[in-house]
């Protein structure tokens, strides 16, 4: 046998093969860049060898998947019983909410709207399967739906779940350093789309306009505009605004059935629906399935079901009454992340507790801290306490994914996005080497680069050079690498206004300048459904019609953080093309491209 040859061969197919699998991956991140991701992440993160849970040492897979098994466990606990025939039910407020049965136009959206996937729960059913097969399972899923509603009785095998265990952070042989994943059947995906959409149209208006999470037409960034326009307005006036940030512990995990259901029966749904659900929520099954080792079965007696559509709407609404217990404060919410500001009083702190208590929800008062926002150089440190013990104050705070200071500054913030975007960026092009599509590339970085330098950028977008110049070298050095794989080399010294114009990618600062805009716009026209905001919007009425005359105010100030506020920032540069462009009637997708070329072009 010829060595040196079988070398030659063995190198050459190797290359194609290597060939091949590049392009095959640059077909699909066009397609979903998410898959590109997914998978050098679980290249980063191995499973460990030996895992820690009450100082023993795993080493076995079986055992592993045990230890897991026995952590998620733990953060269950035995309901309050839901009697079917007590005597609470003869105080309903009337049948308000129910769900007789479901149609086959039901069933078809639902299936259409599943996401497709391959991944198989503990049925071995897959979504795809299903979505490719649809037809065939239509009939079969409707009648099985409506036979489930008149009995009240939810599938038990669509109730059992497997459980994959996602590394967090720190030391990955610690097994509290782990969340769960649920890995649900698709037919109840299904079922549970159906329910979600019935019931949330009954329920809406009956949900706090405080609760930001999980509601569509709300968002993170609609949460921390409300936030900011009180910062904002208590430091025009020269006062200054604390804010109690509270933490709850394994909120989802630790919703009691009964008191659950209760709330559903008071809220005036029909006693067949909460029948329903309450066999929806109980004896639940769930294993954990670790390198293909599987635990034992435990039974999830505590929570809302993890992966699930009707969860997080079931937690909202188990929430939902924890907002007409102040007297004295306001408060914000996305999902279980609250915010308690304004005249806050220590009665409002005790309702607090004495909310959490009586409905069986862990407040994590050493996690709770407060941050004063003034633009005075000495705050006044006024003492809260709940439970008797007092709440330490920060200077900082990280507020759904914001680092929020007491000068509503934000440079922290950006110094943490730029340092985590590099990172992003360095793991990008070491992972890329074999790549050469630039439509791949920029997929890759709209993805995952900078798709993080843009959120919620209407809340800290800055206005000073240097940090305008900070963020937008992380896109110049991506551009410079898109110029060394289309020509081969790498040049240094380039104008970052060649380079732009070159692959046709717009400057982050503008890019956030008409982001801002378009989320106003997106307010005005009920996109964006928060009152709290539209009632901040001032429109401009002149006594008599002039030329120039702008649509919004002009606000005019000496303080700096005024001209950062994305409000009067929208006002300021929507006035410069308010005489070209209908803020009322044109759709979104055109309105964004007018606003960049007027302003830009």
């Amino acid at each position: 046998m010829n060595l040196e040859l079988y070398a030659q061969l063995l190198s050459i197919v190797s290359k194609k093969i290597i060939t091949h699998i590049c392009g095959s991956r640059k077909k699909n991140l066009i397609s979903n860049p998410k898959k590109f991701w997914s998978y050098f992440n679980n290249t980063k993160h191995n499973s460990p060898n030996s895992l820690y849970y009450n100082n023993v040492c795993y080493e076995n897979d079986g055992d592993i998947a045990n230890a897991f098994d026995d952590y998620f466990k733990s953060v269950f606990k035995p309901s309050t019983n839901y009697d079917i025939n007590n005597e609470f039910k003869s105080n309903c407020v009337g049948d308000l909410v129910k769900i007789d049965s479901v149609t086959y136009d039901d069933v078809v959206l639902a299936i259409r709207e599943l996401k497709s996937s391959l991944t198989v729960g503990v049925d071995n059913i897959s979504s795809f399967i299903i979505k490719g097969c649809a037809e065939f399972f239509i009939y079969p899923l409707l009648i099985l739906f409506n036979l489930s509603l008149r009995s009240n009785v939810f599938p038990y095998a669509w109730k059992q779940i497997r459980i994959i265990p996602i590394f967090k952070k720190g030391d990955a042989q610690d097994c509290r350093n782990y969340r769960s994943i649920a890995i649900l059947s698709p037919m109840s995906k299904i079922f549970e789309s159906i329910i979600h959409k019935r019931l949330f149209h009954q329920v809406k208006n009956l949900i706090s306009p405080s609760q930001h999470g999980f509601i569509p037409k709300r968002s993170t960034a609609t949460n921390l505009f409300c936030l900011t326009n009180k910062i904002i307005s208590s430091f025009q006036i020269g006062s200054q605004l604390d804010v109690i940030y509270t933490d709850f512990s394994k909120a989802f995990d630790s919703i009691d059935f009964g008191i659950l259901l209760n709330k559903l029966h008071g809220l005036g749904f029909h006693v067949n629906l909460t029948d329903w659900l309450h066999s929806y929520l109980c004896n639940r099954s769930l294993y954990v399935y670790f390198n293909n080792a599987v635990s034992r079965e435990f039974s999830g007696t505590f929570g809302v079901p993890q992966g699930s559509n009707l969860g997080p709407l079931l937690f909202i609404l188990f929430i939902n009454d924890l907002t007409s217990v102040f007297k004295y404060s306001e408060c914000l919410l996305f999902a279980d992340d609250m915010k308690l500001f304004s005249s806050m009083n220590s009665n409002d702190l005790d309702c607090l507790f004495k909310w959490c208590t009586g409905n069986k929800l862990h407040l994590n008062i050493e996690k709770c801290s407060i941050l004063s926002y003034t633009r005075k150089s000495q705050p006044l440190n006024h003492v809260y306490k709940i439970n008797d013990l007092v709440l330490s104050r920060s200077d900082s705070v990280t507020d759904l994914g914001i680092i929020f200071d007491t000068k509503l500054d934000f440079s922290q913030h950006i110094n943490s996005m730029v340092s985590k975007a590099y990172r992003k960026l360095g793991i990008l092009k070491r992972k890329t080497k074999e790549f050469s599509s630039e439509i791949a590339l920029k997929v890759l970085y709209y993805a995952h680069v900078r798709s993080s330098l843009e959120y919620c950028s209407i809340i800290w977008d800055p206005i000073y050079r240097n940090k305008i110049e900070i963020i937008e070298r992380i896109q110049n050095n991506f551009l410079r690498y898109l110029l060394y794989k289309k020509n081969g080399i790498y040049l240094q010294d380039v104008f970052s206004s060649y380079l732009r114009d070159t692959f046709n990618i717009p400057s982050l600062c503008s890019r956030r300048d008409v982001s801002c805009v378009l989320f106003f716009y997106k307010v005005i026209n009920g996109s964006i459904d928060c009152t709290d905001i539209l009632s901040a919007i001032n429109f401009a009425v002149p006594a008599r019609s002039l030329r120039n005359q702008g649509s919004f105010p002009n606000v005019y100030s000496r303080f700096k953080y005024i001209d950062r506020f994305s409000l009067y920032k929208f006002y300021k540069t929507f006035n410069k093309i308010s005489g070209e462009l209908d803020i009322y009637h044109m759709s979104p997708t055109v309105f964004k491209s007018n606003c960049f070329q007027l302003l830009y072009a």
